[in-house]
């Protein structure tokens, strides 16, 4: 028979009990009437710290934290006063070593045999690691739903289960329409599949992968976005879901991209710029030394083009230039690099050849492509050009700037030799053996026969009006063709002795004029260009010190020098010890034609020059041209850094002078202020000059009101390119309506702004109006509605011209 368990009597059910009480995690509590502790059990100790007899017969508010002690009380009240039978809270408890531990409690009344309420009793229970827990789960529910950034949580096979407010903002798709789908639906195009396969690989790899991605909008714009992706996987290594974090960087990019087009590359052909062209040039040779290979610089100058200037306008010049740089591009090979230098010169780098003869048939091909006619507005225009060929590398290392000089040497020797044809830099170019052309030999007789003399072009002060300083500016009085300007015979002397002899004459001559005018009762400065063999010449201080100790009443500051700045790059630590030299005598130095070297911003800080002159390339087109006032823009935060006076040359109307006012430039000079004149005519010129009407009013912007006068001419740039389409009856690409526009970044910032002006708000009305009918006018176009794309192109212009208004009153302060 199986023995039966006996039941344990009182005493072993007490010792029993006691046993389960000491070892309970839950605290089990009794108290009495007044709400002060009667029994706890050993538990109590582990969770607050503090001794269990020490806390017997005090009230239970003493052990609550002390900003929840009131609240509890009020919590507690309808229990003590048998109200409610029992009551369950979430209450902060005091731990001995001051700090606090979450405990859940489950308390219920204590009656007597009479049904009076003698106490309550119940459990304290330890919750503080859940509400921790609890509170980081909001913490990080509060960062999804409110950060900045862009969040997109996705299951192990990519699709999108949860995204937060900023990715609404940033895609345009609404969290519906976007968790169950793959985030490719936001892929531009722009990346191929071997950059997303790369992602993949990356992210299963390493679990985490970060870079910048391409996409487009629900609205189809596209954008960039810095992304950061991190996988979630489970103890065992399996993924199981990927957190994407993303910001949207398309302003900060395209910036970027503008200000690296703007250093790089020409803004009228689109053409690699000298900068770019030191940098290809630089590796080129640095890869012909490796391989063993040649390569061939050929710097090309047309022939012909000033009389398309001259007979046409820079409108048609401009856009011959333009077909030229396609050509020569289409005639040229891939690895080989087409650069417009600026004006009429382009080089071309021929990289990797085999043999020296093997430049032959490519210079040929240039030739041949410059010379085939151009047709620009049905007029047919022909020009040729001359190119001089350099080859890397030889005998004896030479640099890059080197090799362009000889480049350009040659260059000049094919135009001597008559032109539309290539002459290759040798032995009877190099400089030290020059010998007196047929064109050198007439420069030499006519400086013999003083058949040189100097024209004076005003600088003036365009806020004040002041006759600042004038140029002088040399012209050779040929008997047989009159008076030519510099261009008609400095480049057959560059770089050879008898230059330095006639800037000697220049000096000389300047000198003269001044004191001719000081006894005419005009004081004004003269600048003096200067070429780079003038400044090389070891006693150049000691000779000008010569000049003035001879002229004793030519004041401080009243000869200035000019150097180009590419002149001054050759050896600039030479032409900065001069300069400095050159000023402790009283002769100030200036930078002519700033902006057209290798290395403006980098040699800038080196040069001591006090003035710099902005080149006419960049002044010329400013009205129109986003590019180069954007270029004027960085130039002169750039002076204004260095505390250089800055000069812009080229000032043609007074449009020119006042934008350029507007932009901090104050010095200028050019056809717009006075064209160069003799010097007998420049007393009677400064005591008749006036500042134009409308300028002396004109005020500097500040930065905000300048960025939006670059944005301004950029969007008109944009509106014309359109127009031009529409003129010659030809489809823009379809990248055309996607380009970023910065005038409409700049207007939906403003009219974000809480303060923003009910002109601001009409310009942005007018911008979007004017994107949405340039939709239009493509739209008409592609379905071939010529009467409605012309309409449309009609309102477009109307509306432009209500727009530029409108910015210009903001601009300038409306």
């Amino acid at each position: 028979m199986p023995t039966l368990l006996s039941l344990p009597n009182a005493g072993e059910r007490a010792k029993l009990a006691e046993s389960v009480l000491d070892n309970l995690k839950e605290v089990v509590f009794q108290t009495d009437a007044t709400g002060c502790w009667t029994f706890l059990n050993p538990a109590w100790e582990e969770l607050t710290g503090h001794p269990v007899q020490e806390s017997l017969g005090k009230p239970f508010l003493d052990y609550l934290w002390p900003e929840d002690r009131k609240l509890n009380q009020q919590r507690f009240l309808p229990l003590i006063k048998g109200e409610q039978p029992y009551c369950q809270h979430e209450i902060r408890y005091l731990h001995r070593d001051r700090s606090f531990r979450w405990v859940e409690v489950f308390a219920r009344l204590t009656l007597g045999p009479d049904g009076a309420v003698v106490g309550t009793s119940g459990t304290l229970s330890d919750v503080t690691e859940r509400k921790r827990n609890e509170e980081k789960l909001r913490f990080a529910a509060s960062v999804f739903l409110h950060a900045g950034e862009g969040i997109m949580i996705t299951a192990a096979d990519a699709t999108i289960i949860d995204v937060n407010d900023a990715f609404e903002k940033i895609t345009g798709y609404s969290r519906a329409e976007a968790c169950g789908r793959n985030p490719s639906m936001l892929s531009s195009g722009r990346q191929n599949s071997e950059f997303y396969d790369g992602m993949w690989e990356r992210l299963h790899n390493d679990n985490f992968w970060q870079g910048e991605v391409w996409n487009r909008r629900k609205s189809g714009e596209l954008y960039v976005e810095r992304l950061t992706i991190t996988g979630i996987r489970n103890a065992r290594g399996k993924a199981l879901n990927y957190v994407g974090i993303f910001s949207d960087i398309t302003k900060q990019t395209l910036q970027a991209q503008h200000l690296d087009r703007i250093a790089h590359y020409d803004p009228l052909t689109g053409l690699p710029n000298r900068r770019l062209l030191a940098d290809r040039l630089q590796h080129g040779m640095a890869q012909a030394r490796r391989r063993g290979s040649r390569l061939v610089v050929a710097y090309l100058d047309l022939d012909g083009f000033k009389a398309v200037n001259d007979e046409l306008g820079h409108e048609y010049g401009d856009q011959l230039l333009v077909a030229l740089g396609s050509r020569m591009t289409h005639a040229t090979r891939e690895c080989d690099t087409v650069c417009r230098l600026g004006g009429d010169e382009f080089v071309v780098v021929l990289d990797d050849l085999h043999d020296v003869a093997d430049f032959m048939p490519m210079v040929m091909r240039l030739l041949e492509a410059v010379a085939a006619p151009v047709v620009v507005e049905r007029k047919v225009l022909r020009v040729t050009g001359s190119i001089g060929v350099a080859v890397y590398p030889q005998a004896v290392e030479i640099d890059a700037d080197q090799l362009m000089r000889q480049a350009d040497q040659a260059m000049y020797r094919a135009k001597t030799l008559g032109k539309n044809r290539y002459a290759l830099f040798g032995e009877d170019l190099h400089p030290t053996e020059a010998r007196l052309s047929g064109p050198q030999q007439e420069i030499a007789r006519a400086l013999a026969n003083r058949e040189f003399v100097l024209f004076y072009q005003p600088i003036v002060h365009m806020q004040t009006g002041e006759l600042n300083s004038v140029e002088a500016l040399i012209r050779w009085q040929h008997p047989e063709r009159g008076l030519l300007p510099p261009g008609e015979f400095l480049p057959v002397i560059e770089g050879h002795p008898i230059a330095a002899s006639l800037d000697n004459w220049v000096l000389d001559e300047a000198m003269r004029q001044h004191l001719c005018w000081l006894d005419e009762g005009l004081d004004v400065a003269i600048s003096v260009n200067m070429s780079s063999p003038k400044l090389q010449e070891h006693d150049f201080v000691e000779r000008l010190r010569a000049k003035l100790q001879a002229n004793p009443r030519v004041g401080t500051g009243r000869i200035k020098l000019e150097v180009l700045e590419t002149s001054a790059l050759e050896d600039i630590s030479h032409v900065s010890r001069t300069i400095t030299e050159c000023a402790a005598l009283g002769v100030p130095f200036a930078l002519d034609d700033f902006g057209t070297g290798y290395s403006s911003l980098l040699y800038l800080k080196q040069l001591p020059a006090k003035r710099i002159k902005i080149d006419q390339s960049f002044v010329r087109d400013m009205l129109v041209d986003s590019d180069d006032l954007a270029i004027l823009e960085g130039v002169l935060g750039m002076a204004a850094a260095f505390k250089r006076e800055v000069i812009a040359e080229g000032v043609e109307s007074i449009e020119h002078a006042r934008m350029l006012v507007q932009m901090g430039c104050l010095m200028g000079q050019g056809f717009g202020i006075a064209r160069p004149m003799p010097p007998g005519q420049l007393t009677a010129w400064a005591s008749q000059w006036r500042l134009p009407e409308g300028l002396a009013a004109c005020r500097v912007l500040d930065r905000n009101s300048v960025q939006l006068l670059v944005a301004g001419v950029e969007h008109l740039a944009w509106i014309r390119s359109l127009l031009e389409y529409v003129r010659k009856g030809r489809q823009p690409a379809l990248t055309f309506l996607e380009a970023p526009c910065r005038l409409g970044m700049w207007l939906e910032d403003a009219v974000q702004q809480p303060q923003a002006s009910q002109l601001v708000k009409l310009a942005y009305r007018f911008h979007a109006a004017q994107h949405e009918l340039a939709r239009h006018i493509v739209a008409h176009m592609a379905h071939g509605e010529i009467a409605e794309t012309h309409d449309a192109a009609a309102d477009l212009e109307r509306m432009g011209e209500q727009l530029q208004a409108a910015l210009t009153r903001l601009v300038e302060g409306g």
